[in-house]
């Protein structure tokens, strides 16, 4: 048992370094495999990029006369597909490697202490070696550019090395090692606060590649091997084998075989689809082997040291770098490094196994024939001397390696060199050198993927896509990773050559089968051309994979929304197991589009701060759930849009929050959002105007509309042109509304060139008599002002059709209630009694309007008779606050009084009965004299389109003391009659 672990017989301060040593070697073999396993993970990672569509609703339409106007209003679906990102240099295997590195010499340092003096001096001469290929000098250490400071710390080590070996030989090991250790942090101190680079220990893990590169390569000549060897232990060892050399020879055949196929796989002359050796397993059985077998030929090196412990700690340690090595190179994708260490790998395996087979038959073919344990004496041959085999080995080796193209193998080492110098440059934030650096890797590594993709990137960034593309096609030409294959696609399909993306990414799915990633772009380069087949295939395939499996979902949706396909959305968000924001966000749209109920919980303003997805899920939220949002969620999203850091997506939330508050009646806080929007946007101003002129259409402000119009039609947004004629017809600007109408004759729809025909039709007539009832009643709308009761009375006697007299003679009747002419506005009411009309919602607006007569005139009883006897859809909520609070305010309920006229002070300048009312009881009650004041200042900034609003304001200013804004009032009042 001793023999085989050979430790347990150490004294105790040496099995201290061993277990030391061994844990740094087991964790040195986990860093290689797992840098090997992430491949180009380790340094590239997927960005997710999106693509919006807007898909364009009506959050609600109303009427001005006879036309039907809608609100627009716009829900977003996003398609998310996957980029490659920037490379991001794994510092953490760099520090690793360096720190690793440092210790393994730090233990072969000591053990050189123990040597004889001829190979102590050998073995330091190695060691300064070993340090000045460290090149201390880059770190500019005390600002000296010079050799001086590192040939003080190179002293600093020699010295009590010399020390040790020299004067002081009976110096304990473990007190040599912790010596050693000091020095080396106090090196670690100096480098760290006095080095003038940034990085300074990442400088050291550039300079350090050469130096682990060349003892890794020295270690896997060294133990290429030990499995064959191992082959003699387990066929000769066993007492009980009578079939030793023929079991040794079909073994040794097998392995050679598999070594032999799997360097055709790599040098590429063989694509069979066959389980091939992984290179990097045979390394890590031919280390732990090596150990063993570095101890069964203690024989060959006993005159230089002894294999316990030193000669346990040097191949220990020696196999620890080799593998921290490999870590670095993997855990930072250096392909072209990586090469060597593969080529050396399976090249020594090759070649050093086939000679020591011949080595085996030379000189144990016999015994092994005999059933012998040739395994005892391997090391003592008879025939073929060790060093012999050792030599044809190395011969053998390098044959592979002039055959593979010696120079070619040297420059991919060079290339790994400068793309170690191209991340240095990138941490430090100095691209211009970086790049060059790049350059040079790819200058030596030529169709090295590291340097080709860092090139790609940093070309693509500059819009060089021409250029961008060939350093993806050198990447992917031998070495191509998924990050290189989908971004050469992604370009492809940025360009619009979308058909070239699709094939791109065919085959980049053949190379990487079942790849997330992969499936999901190429469904969604599907969705492109409007293959829907295609596209939901491999989006459903991507769904099986974590890193796509979100983003596929989303785009399924997204697909359902974009091609209008009858999928209830909250049915299919079921299905998925945790919807993300973007699934749940197209979902909302999907809905929206379809007129769908969305009935799945959601706490959309849950994330701070937003990213896109979940911005774009808050915005179709408020678009969805427009009519039913209350005002406590309202004002919780007005703060989350309001907050800095979501100051990106504050625009395009701001505008659908602005809607909210539209529908939630708060006109004012709707108007102020968009106007904000308006000036503060440039791009979008047409659109903004465009929604507020509509706004103030409904409101009966066409004053304001046309403000709003002016600049929706300077950026020809829309339909704006034709409700900019509207809103002068509506205004009463009738020559300016003449020549808009004319302009709409030339517009390119057909249905807005009717409309200007019809306008230009009424606007221009000098008599009703070749007019048919619609145009009669737009003759009446736009052609009658209210002191023309005689015209109108003679014009809509004519009118045939019930339902059209009847909206004429009620909008009559605002109108004169509007300049105050209460008797003739309740003569016109009482005239459209006893027409049946089939329009009920004529016969609704003839029933508020008659509340609204007696709330003016105070009729408390009547109000609270009638009042329940009518239904309030969401637009009359502030009529019944303003006929509650008055019946509150006759039955003492002054608390029920003031939270209704608190909100009908502010909510809607527009509902001027709500704002004198308002007005009045805050006049009256409240202590602040001048809020009554303030209320009607702020209503007529915003509605200059009221007669009975300006009488009420110049009244209050009079009062107040305001005679000149009172005047100024009665004045804007009068015009405002006239033109009525």
């Amino acid at each position: 048992m001793h023999s085989r672990w050979f430790w347990t017989s150490w004294s105790l301060d040496y099995r201290v370094i061993g277990y030391i040593l061994g844990a740094v070697l087991i964790l040195s073999i986990l860093f290689m495999w797992v840098g090997y396993s992430k491949g180009a993970e380790n340094v590239i990672h997927w960005d997710a990029y999106h693509q919006q569509e807007t898909i364009e609703t009506v959050s609600h339409s109303f009427d001005i006369g006879n036309f039907e106007l809608s609100i627009p209003i716009e829900s977003y679906l996003t398609f998310e597909y996957f980029n490659g990102g920037n490379i991001q240099p794994n510092t953490l295997a760099s520090y690793i490697f360096l720190g690793g590195l440092v210790l393994c010499s730090l233990i072969m340092l000591c053990v050189i202490t123990t040597l004889e003096r001829f190979w102590y001096f050998v073995g330091m001469g190695l060691f300064t070696l070993f340090m000045v290929s460290l090149r201390l000098e880059v770190l500019q250490l005390f600002g000296l550019t010079g050799r001086m400071v590192p040939i003080i710390i190179l002293f600093g080590f020699i010295l009590p090395a010399f020390y040790f070996n020299i004067l002081r030989p009976t110096t304990p090991f473990l007190l040599r090692f912790l010596i050693f250790i000091l020095l080396t942090v106090i090196t670690a101190f100096i480098v760290h606060f006095f080095s003038a680079v940034d990085y300074p220990f990442l400088h050291l893990a550039v300079t350090a590649y050469v130096p682990g590169l060349v003892l890794a390569l020295i270690f896997i000549l060294m133990v290429a091997h030990e499995i064959p060897a191992a082959f003699v232990y387990i066929t000769c060892s066993g007492t009980s084998s009578s079939k030793s050399l023929r079991h040794f020879s079909i073994i040794s055949v097998v392995y050679m075989v598999n070594l032999v196929l799997a360097y055709m796989h790599e040098a590429k002359l063989i694509t069979w689809d066959f389980l091939y050796i992984n290179f990097y397993l045979l390394l890590t059985v031919s280390a732990v082997l090596g150990i063993w077998g570095f101890r069964q030929r203690e024989t060959l090196y006993d005159n230089i040291t002894k294999f316990n412990p030193f000669g346990a700690y040097f191949i220990v340690a020696l196999a620890a770098i080799t593998f921290l090595t490999g870590g670095l190179l993997s855990g930072n994708h250096n392909d072209p490094a990586i090469r060597i260490f593969r080529s050396a790998i399976i090249f020594s395996h090759i070649g050093y196994g086939a000679i020591f087979l011949i080595y085996i038959v030379s000189n144990f073919i016999i015994m092994m024939a005999e059933n012998l344990n040739a395994w005892k004496v391997l090391y003592k041959p008879t025939r073929m001397p060790y060093f012999t085999f050792r030599f044809a080995g190395l011969i053998a080796t390098l044959a592979f390696v002039f055959y593979s193209n010696w120079r070619e193998l040297v420059y991919h080492g060079v290339s790994g060199f400068y793309n170690h110098l191209g991340d240095l440059y990138e941490l430090i934030d100095k691209p211009i050198i970086a790049e060059a650096y790049y350059q040079q890797g790819r200058s030596y590594g030529f169709q090295n993927n590291r340097s080709n993709y860092a090139l790609a990137k940093i070309e693509a960034q500059k819009s060089n896509v021409a250029k961008a593309h060939n350093h993806y096609e050198l990447a992917n030409d031998k070495r191509p990773t998924p990050f290189s294959l989908v971004n050469d696609a992604n370009l492809l399909l940025l360009e619009g050559r979308t058909f070239e993306s699709i094939h791109a990414f065919s085959r980049a799915l053949k190379k990487f089968p079942h790849h997330g990633v992969i499936e999901n772009n190429l469904g969604y380069s599907y969705t492109k051309i409007h293959k829907l087949d295609s596209a939901i295939l491999f989006f459903d395939a991507a769904r099986k994979h974590k890193r796509s499996q979100q983003a596929a979902e989303a785009n399924i949706l997204g697909l359902i929304g974009q091609e209008y396909l009858p999928v209830q959305a909250d049915s299919l968000v079921r299905q998925f197991n945790t919807p993300s924001a973007l699934t749940l966000s197209n979902a909302l749209a999907v809905a929206s589009l379809q007129k769908q109920s969305f009935d799945y919980t959601l706490n959309p303003w849950a994330a701070q701060p937003l990213d896109i997805a979940t911005a774009t899920l808050l915005n179709n939220y408020l678009v969805h759930f427009l009519k039913k949002i209350d005002t406590v969620a309202l004002h919780q999203i007005d703060r989350i849009v309001s907050d800095s850091l979501n100051i990106d997506y504050h625009e395009a939330l701001k505008a659908t929050l602005a809607q909210a508050y539209y529908q939630q009646n708060n006109v004012t806080r709707a108007l102020s959002i968009m106007g904000e929007l308006a000036y503060l946007s440039q791009i979008m101003q047409g659109k903004f105007n465009y929604i507020a002129g509509l706004w103030a259409l409904e409101q009966g402000c066409p004053d304001l509309a046309l403000k709003s119009f002016n600049y929706a039609v300077q950026f020809d947004y829309k339909e704006a042109r034709l409700y900019n004629a509207i809103a002068l017809a509506e205004a009463r600007y009738l020559p300016e509304a003449r020549i808009a109408a004319d302009s709409l004759l030339r517009h390119k729809n057909e249905n807005i060139r009717e409309i200007g025909r019809q306008l230009k039709k009424i606007l221009d007539a000098a008599s009703i008599d070749n007019l048919n009832d619609l145009e009669k009643y737009q003759f009446c709308r736009y052609r009658i002002g209210v002191a023309d009761t005689v015209l109108f009375e003679r014009v809509v006697n004519t009118i045939q059709d019930n339902d059209l007299k009847v909206a004429a003679l009620i909008e009559m009747a605002e109108r004169q209630f509007d300049v105050m002419h209460h008797k003739a506005a309740t003569r016109y009411l009482i005239q459209t009694s006893g027409i049946p009309v089939q329009d009920k919602s004529l016969v609704e607006k003839q029933k508020h309007f008659e509340l609204l007569l007696l709330a003016f005139r105070g009729d408390i009883n009547g109000l609270a008779s009638r009042l329940n006897s009518l239904s309030f859809d969401k637009k009359r909520e502030l009529e019944k606050a303003l006929y509650e609070a008055l019946i509150s305010e006759g039955g003492g309920d002054t608390q029920t009084a003031a939270r209704n006229y608190a909100i009908l002070a502010t909510y809607n300048p527009f509902f001027e009965e709500g704002i004198i009312a308002s007005a009045r009881y805050f006049k009256n009650r409240d202590q602040n004299d001048m809020k009554a004041y303030s209320i009607l200042a702020e209503a007529v900034q915003l509605n200059t389109n009221s007669y009975r609003l300006w009488i009420a304001y110049a009244a209050e200013a009079a009062r107040v003391g305001f005679d000149a804004y009172a005047a100024s009032a009665l004045d804007e009042a009068e015009k405002l009659k006239s033109r009525k």
